[in-house]
């Protein structure tokens, strides 16, 4: 959630809301909060590795369970490349397709050496960033205001606000990890709170700050922190800010490589994938095989430069992922505990509304992607019974 999203989102979004760029971080933080309840609601009944996917088989139906994990896998490998390009974008962008590549190419060997050291190399990567985005964020609180007042846009504030999601869908990421988190009833509920709730802050201590100082210039901008450090903090050196962006950038695309893995492997074991995918090493315990192929079709996909239209896809086939998650929870509520059953539902209408949203070139690949993987899966299905 502090990786590519926070560093590049903002200029996009804030060119379809205009100087209502926090009320589109709201709206998207809100949809989050309803995913995040019904992901909460759902890892504490079934603590186990695959997220929503997993939800889905056990609550709905097999189909709407592959459904919810190809969707997983469609948006994250997407995140991955754009990441990478970001990362790359900030590190050395001449030769920006060759850089994002490496990033790839080291993220998965960290990954494949256990969730441990994934977790560590995470966990190191993000500290510098958030304490150069708590910088923005307070300084932004001293500067004059800048933002020039735009006309309302509803169809605006709602297309920003489903690029923003983006920034914020790794706050369930720690779900598909189920089986390798400690105590995972009561530690995955928690760290979804925690981590949702204070990126939320920050992103609307960050945004107030970008808007107030950068106004209409934030809209073009490519890199809207850089950018800002150098307009308000002429003390802070800009190579220290790439440096930190780049790193937040490689930590959210290590986390994202672990989480593509181990529901790839989930949904492998379940024999909606080739099992090979389901293969594990014996030294460290990671879905080595399952990494390997990911980052391949990750590397294969960089060759497109366009982070925007990338996050739309992503963004389109996460918000798709939490719908049935949403969903799966009011099959489980309906059951476990019926009063709670109308937030289960306004999240789902929620992530409808902000999919159909994204740019229009994002919808229309990640709904054929998602279509042509079911119908594959349908023709498979029928081949095997043939058999």
């Amino acid at each position: 959630m502090l990786g590519a999203g926070v560093f590049v989102v903002f200029a996009p979004a804030a060119s379809l809301s205009g100087s209502y760029l926090l009320v589109a971080i709201a709206l998207a933080g809100l949809v989050a909060a309803l995913n995040a309840r019904s992901m909460r609601q759902l890892s504490k009944v079934l603590p186990i590795a695959g997220g929503a996917y997993a939800y889905g088989r056990e609550y709905l139906s097999k189909s709407w369970g592959f459904l919810a994990g190809i969707s997983f896998i469609l948006g994250k490998i997407g995140s991955v490349a754009a990441i990478a390009l970001a990362a790359a974008s900030y590190i050395y962008p001449s030769a920006k397709v060759q850089v994002a590549i490496a990033a790839v190419l080291i993220m998965t060997f960290i990954s494949l050496l256990g969730i441990n050291r994934t977790a560590l190399g995470a966990l190191v990567l993000s500290v510098p960033t958030v304490l150069l985005l708590l910088l923005v964020g307070f300084v932004g609180l001293q500067q004059p205001d800048a933002s020039v007042q735009t006309e309302l846009s509803l169809t605006g504030i709602v297309s920003a606000a489903a690029l923003i999601f983006f920034a914020f869908a790794g706050y369930a990421r720690v779900a598909t990890l189920g089986e390798e988190v400690k105590n995972p009833a009561v530690n995955v509920p928690r760290a979804i709170t925690i981590g949702l709730v204070f990126v939320l802050g920050l992103y609307l201590l960050v945004g107030n700050a970008l808007s107030r100082r950068l106004g209409p210039d934030l809209e073009s901008s490519v890199a809207p922190v850089l950018d800002y450090t150098t307009a308000t903090m002429p003390w802070l050196s800009r190579e220290l800010v790439i440096v930190i962006a780049a790193a937040a950038c490689l930590g959210s695309l290590l986390s994202l490589l672990a989480g593509i893995s181990r529901t790839s492997e989930a949904m492998a074991r379940d024999g909606e994938l080739p099992k090979l995918l389901a293969s594990r090493s014996k030294r460290f315990d990671s879905p080595w095989v399952a990494e390997l192929v990911l980052a391949t079709i990750a590397i294969a996909l960089l060759s497109s430069g366009d982070i925007v239209w990338t996050i739309g896809i992503s963004s389109f086939c996460v918000l798709s992922y939490y719908a049935i998650a949403n969903l799966a929870a009011y099959s489980q509520l309906a059951k476990a505990n019926p009063g709670s059953k109308l937030l289960a539902v306004i999240g789902l209408a929620s992530c409808l509304l902000l999919a159909i949203f994204v740019p229009v070139q994002s919808l229309i690949v990640g709904a054929s992607c998602l279509a042509a993987s079911l119908a594959l899966r349908a023709g498979l299905i029928r081949l095997r019974l043939a058999r």
